[in-house]
């Protein structure tokens, strides 16, 4: 087969295609199935799988969430990381990540946002951003 012409068996597994199907599908198809079947025998009873087990700090669940930071944000963010390393204990080391880093952050300007509204420094911030452009 060229590249152009190319057979995607996943995307017919989950179209349920039986058009132009290779001997292969069925085979994929149980494999799957029965790998599904023992993922969820082994959680316990009322589990569902996927991150949502996991429970950080303060018993929080976490959800994924994916936004646009600009380059020298997330280069900011990077270089925060590192400088929290240098003055943290070295067994705190390994749980100072970016995202714990923009979570204490967002609370703390959304806390302000809640207190002081317009008065909030996220407001004047966005504000006098918002005029520059």
């Amino acid at each position: 087969m060229t590249a152009k012409h190319k057979h995607d068996i996943m995307d017919d597994l989950l179209k349920g295609s039986s058009e132009d199907t290779t001997p292969e599908a069925p085979s994929l198809a149980k494999l799957i199935h029965r790998a599904g079947e023992t993922a969820t025998a082994t959680l316990p009873s009322g589990s569902a799988p996927g991150p949502e087990q996991k429970k950080p700090h303060g018993g929080d669940s976490k959800k994924k969430s994916t936004h646009y930071l600009s380059g020298e944000i997330f280069d900011d963010l990077d270089e925060a990381r590192d400088k929290i390393n240098e003055l943290v204990h070295p067994r705190l080391k390994s749980k100072i990540s970016k995202s714990r880093i923009v979570d204490q952050a967002l609370r703390m300007i959304l806390k302000d946002f809640e207190e002081k509204g317009e008065k909030s420094h996220l407001i004047k911030e966005m504000l006098k951003d918002l005029r520059k452009k």
